[in-house]
Parts: C-alpha cells; structure tokens; sequence
C-alpha cells in the first residue's frame, strides 16, 4: 500500500517546486503588449507610457505590438491564441466588453478565454469637430445636427467613440452617419482633413488640435468638467442631465495563464500607474490613472457585460 502513494506525493512535490520556479525566473525574456488599434491613438499613447515603467519593474522590455482593426477584434484574437505564459498580453478598452454585443460571432469567447490582470485608467470623451463647421458651441452643435447630415467617425465599430456618439445620438434625438476606420490617429487626421465632421475623440490626441485651432470643442462626457478643461461645458450640464460616458483601459492576459505569475503582472502595472512620475504624465494627458487590481477590473467588466446589450440593441449597432 505504501508503494501506490509515493507517486503522488513525488508529482505534487515535483509540482510545488516546478510552480516556485516558475514564479521566481518569471519574466526571463521580453513581454509583449498588443494595443488592438493603430499607433498615436489614446490606448496606444497609454500603453506605451505604462510599458516603459513595467519594463523598469520586472526587468525585461515591455514591447508594444499594434494589431488593428474590426473594433479591436483582431489584436484580442492574436492575444487569446498565444500561449498562456504571461509573455502576451492586452491593452482592453471599452470595446472589449462591448464587441460580444456587436458581433454575431467572435472567434474567441471574450467572458471565457481572457482573465484581467490590472485596471489602468479611464478617460471621458471630448466632442470635436472640424473647424469648418459653422456651430460654435455645443448647444449649437445639437441644433445644427437635427437639421443636417453630419457624419461622425470612431476608430472602429464597437470601440468608445462609437458607443459614445450612439449614447448623444440616442440622448439627443440625432442622426449622423457612422465612419469607422481601424484606429483612432487615422481617423482624428481626416477629421482635421475635413472628411467628416465630428468626432469624440481623447484629450491625449486632440487637446493639441484644439490649441492650434485645427479642431473646435464642443463639450466633454464626463459628469464633471475635467481639470484640463475647466472653462469647457460637460454634456450632462449642457441639457442632457446624467449623461456621461467614460472610456476605460486595462490589462487582460488570455486564460490559462499561471496563478502567481498573474500576480506578479498584476503587482508590476499597479505599480507602475501609481508611481508619481508616471501618474502625473498620465493626468496631463486626461487620462485619470486608477491603477486598480485583478479584481477592480472584473467588477467593471461584469457590470458592462451586462449593460452593454440593451444600449447597443437600442442604438442599433449590433451586426447584422
């Protein structure tokens, strides 16, 4: 009797040994963050500020991979069928939650074969324009819009600027049409080009925009007016009470990936969006830094899985 049980015990032993050197070598060579939009965009802008200090923190490059396109739907794909080691790892927005409501069919199961490592920040939306646009300020704006075609662009279905605009159109009684693009730095650039009108766009990639008068601003979506911006009006104190609509960023590996070297991540980005240097660039840029855990991230996912159905069958964006 006593022979059947020294195999057991020698595997979970040889177990226990293999899982702290595992978590003691952990990471032994770079890692890489996909950013599923195109480069210059607000997610990339932060990724690339987080990366640099999380690099510093576990001593090996954090190297940001753009993958772009369909709302971020190919950049998780890429993520969720690399092995789950802690070597890949997303950048998930808003969209993230989101896309599961718009698509008839994703090739990954977004609640299943992804877990969260950390919650980075989030950032409200600022409506600008082209400065070709004859409203000048955002009550003029939604009088304007009821009376002509206007037409809006995002970085891609399903990504913050498109539910964010969805949510006005639907507040304000609007109809503009829709112009997605695989990225928001190309679609801020046609906006400057006057290819379409409006966009809600971020604070880290039109704020300049706005100072050298290439873009007008309208409003910004948060509840309160941002401390960047305390002169511009929000949409809620603008005749639309409530509205507010906030654009999240965090980290998710896919699933599978070991207990402690989730934590070891999870400790390293927390780390780093608390570090003062980098949480004052990250203000400056609009974004409020949260540096929030494993576990904030999951109670903010769960909360938008569960809203995100009814707005976006409403707002009727769900494919078709």
């Amino acid at each position: 009797m006593k022979k059947l049980w020294i195999a057991p015990v020698l595997l979970l032993a040889a177990s226990t040994l293999c899982a702290a050197a595992h978590a003691g070598t952990f990471p032994d060579h770079p890692i890489r963050l996909v950013v599923p939009f195109s480069p210059g965009g607000s997610t990339d802008l932060v990724g690339r500020l987080v990366a640099t200090k999380v690099s510093q923190i576990l001593g090996q490059p954090v190297i940001v991979e753009n993958r772009a396109g369909a709302g971020g739907v190919i950049g998780s794909d890429n993520v969720v069928k690399s092995p789950a080691d802690g070597y890949s790892l997303l950048m998930a927005t808003t969209s993230h939650t989101a896309n599961p409501s718009i698509y008839k069919k994703l090739p990954y199961d977004t609640q299943k074969d992804f877990v969260p490592i950390a919650l980075i920040g989030d950032m409200p939306g600022l409506l600008v324009a082209n400065p070709a646009l004859p409203p000048n300020n955002f009550k003029e704006f939604i009088q304007y819009a009821r009376t002509h075609k206007l037409s809006y662009g995002t970085a891609g279905s399903g990504t913050f600027p498109h539910l964010s605009m969805e949510l006005l159109k639907s507040a304000a009684g609007l109809d503009m049409t829709h112009i997605p693009y695989k990225g928001a730095a190309p679609a801020l650039t046609d906006l400057v080009g006057g290819v379409y009108d409006v966009k809600m766009d971020a604070y880290i990639t039109a704020a300049n925009f706005v100072k050298a008068g290439k873009l007008k601003l309208y409003a910004v979506s948060s509840l309160e007016r941002m401390p960047q911006l305390p002169d511009v009006p929000t949409i809620a104190e603008s005749g639309y009470p409530g509205f507010e609509s906030t654009y999240w960023i965090g980290i998710v590996a896919p699933a599978g990936v070991p207990a402690d070297v989730r934590k070891k991540l999870e400790q390293a980005f927390m780390e780093a969006v608390h570090d003062k240097t980098v949480a004052a660039k990250l203000q400056e840029s609009g974004t409020r830094p949260i540096g929030g855990s494993a576990a904030d991230l999951t109670a903010l996912m769960d909360r938008e899985f569960k809203q995100w159905p009814a707005i976006i069958q409403k707002a009727g964006i769900a494919e078709k």
